[in-house]
């Protein structure tokens, strides 16, 4: 990992992004997540994802802090604007973290490819459950997944025991992304 790991970046709906993201919300407080409290300090920014556009970001956070809330976390921030480029990345199901060094030298999308990604993301639920169905036809086991990211992304650091493993496969199992999962598991685990 070449560039530090200082941003959450999380998925909306059209609608979520209409209702919560488009305009700042007076409390600038956003999010329910269960974010491992070791990460919180190396969170700085947090950038939105917009289902259904054709992998689009559009919108950066400045963090200020974590705040729980009903057993998970939200943050607060100081500052939002919008941008809008495509992820460079996999499609952001839950969350990722990434390095905001990267993300910010992605080349901005021009207005009317803008206009274009909003609007297929506001009409593709009309196409009968499209939204959320895996393209390869079938759904990865969560250790799969988690075995290739690992190889991935953080094949320089030493596996996790076997009891780890297990809680670590639950929680893609229970629903977590799990390259957020493991991209947390390796930041708060020291290297040997």
């Amino acid at each position: 990992m070449d560039q530090p790991i200082d941003s959450l970046i999380f998925s909306v709906t059209f609608e979520n992004y209409i209702k919560n993201i488009k305009q700042d919300k007076s409390d600038k407080k956003l999010g329910k997540w269960n974010i491992s409290e070791a990460m919180h300090p190396q969170l700085k920014y947090a950038y939105v994802y917009l289902k259904d556009s054709d992998q689009m970001i559009v919108k950066k956070y400045y963090i200020n802090h974590f705040v729980a809330e009903e057993d998970k976390w939200c943050f607060v921030f100081d500052k939002s604007e919008d941008v809008f480029f495509e992820y460079p990345h996999s499609r952001v199901q839950a969350r990722h973290y990434r390095s905001s060094n990267n993300l910010d030298a992605v080349m901005r999308l021009e207005e009317g490819e803008v206009k274009r990604r909003l609007e297929k993301s506001r009409t593709i639920k009309a196409e009968a459950g499209t939204s959320y169905k895996k393209t390869s036809g079938f759904f990865e086991p969560a250790r799969e997944q988690l075995i290739k990211i690992r190889n991935e992304k953080f094949k320089d650091n030493p596996m996790p025991n076997a009891v780890v493993a297990r809680t670590l496969i639950k929680r893609v199992e229970d629903g977590e992304d799990a390259d957020a999962v493991l991209t947390e598991y390796y930041l708060s685990t020291p290297k040997n």
